[in-house]
């Protein structure tokens, strides 16, 4: 069964970071994905006042589980919504990623996405990819 939880402490989330090839960010908050207590990817992320940039959305070396990352995406997106932040950036190596997840390219060539209302219908939100 597919578990994603919060990451408890920085040396934990070093060592996930490390499992799954991504850059370790001690300021950063972290999910990790497991299943069977196997790591399957992480989500790195930050609140920066106004608006949440999520770094990393990254399985473990090895796995290749789109849909883990997907249901990862959602639970960081979901928090980052709970903590009143609405404006999100993603900055995922996966191009298709984003675009599930319901961002969108804007000028700059970065993927964004308003969360205002995302959660509400999400069946029949435009925002839901």
């Amino acid at each position: 069964m597919l578990i994603i939880k919060p990451i408890q402490t920085k040396e934990e989330q070093k060592e996930i970071c490390e499992m799954c090839g991504v850059e370790f960010d001690v300021c950063a908050m972290a999910y990790a994905a497991r299943e069977n207590d196997d790591v399957i990817g992480i989500s790195q992320f930050r609140i920066l006042g106004k608006y949440a940039v999520i770094y990393d959305l990254a399985n473990a070396v090895g796995v290749d589980d789109l849909e883990a990352l997907i249901i990862m995406g959602r639970a960081t997106l979901n928090f980052i919504d709970l903590c009143g932040v609405q404006d999100v950036i993603i900055k995922s190596e996966n191009r298709n990623l984003p675009k599930i997840l319901g961002f969108k390219k804007d000028g700059e060539g970065e993927y964004k996405i308003n969360l205002e209302g995302y959660f509400d219908s999400p069946c029949s939100n435009q925002n839901n990819g």
